[in-house]
């Protein structure tokens, strides 16, 4: 008997991956998993048990419109997570997300999209609009900043979201200067931005999810297989940073 299970064990080991276990298509490396930061004000919330709102505030994929329903968007996704991991906790997240707006309109945006939901923490996914617009960086930056200036002066926790990768995207767009002037921000404030273009650059080489030559019909369930996991990653990076 003891035989028979140490070759099966050996079969097991020299099976492909795909055989031994089904891989999770929202799998990062560690590196992107990391998170540092901490969210106090919503760990303390939780430990309560007491109502938790959430405000993700963005653009087009923040509303869900690759997918075709802001049910099928990462806000809606995470609310889900969330709750899974937080049972007997009222969370709800809300989803004001407004497409083809720069980092300035959506601070704009703040007192009746953000303040008005009486949020504890808010979520801000930025830059796309602006760097397909070519927005000044100084001009980027500022916006930015003053919104976190504000939310920190009603005690909102922040989480920052940096921009969406795609292949094609990439190549036309300079999303560089962008992505790094976001992540100064945060490590100037203390604040967790995100890695979202990180990550979908990873699925996109590992061919996990690829938009390249993908037909129109099934482009919306592919973003909600992306969005699905955004969210689910957005949920275990603030588990992390309540704990």
């Amino acid at each position: 008997m003891r035989r028979l299970a140490l070759m099966c064990l050996l079969v097991a080991a020299f099976l492909p991956a795909p055989v031994r276990a089904e891989r999770d298509e929202c799998e990062v490396p560690p590196d992107l998993a990391q998170m540092g930061e901490r969210l106090p004000r919503l760990a303390a919330r939780l430990e309560a048990r007491e109502p938790v709102t959430i405000v993700a505030i963005g653009g087009a994929s923040t509303k869900g419109a690759a997918a075709g329903a802001p049910d099928l968007a990462y806000p809606s996704r995470l609310q889900e997570a969330l709750s899974a991991l937080y049972p007997g906790v009222p969370i709800k997240v809300v989803n004001k997300g407004v497409p083809r707006q720069t980092a300035a309109q959506m601070f704009d945006r703040f007192p009746s999209d953000v303040i008005a939901e009486d949020p504890v923490l808010t979520i801000w996914e930025t830059g796309i609009v602006d760097a397909v617009r070519g927005v000044e960086i100084d001009e980027f930056a500022g916006a930015v900043q003053r919104g976190i200036d504000e939310l920190r002066n009603r005690d909102i926790d922040i989480i920052l979201v940096d921009m969406q990768f795609s292949r094609s995207t990439a190549t036309v767009i300079d999303f560089e200067r962008y992505l790094h002037t976001l992540h100064r921000i945060g490590d100037l404030n203390d604040i967790y931005v995100f890695p979202r273009y990180a990550m979908m650059r990873y699925w996109s080489e590992e061919n996990v999810f690829n938009f390249d030559g993908v037909a129109a019909d099934d482009r919306a369930k592919l973003a909600a297989r992306v969005y699905n996991c955004i969210g689910r990653r957005l949920a275990a990076a603030i588990r992390r940073a309540v704990p």
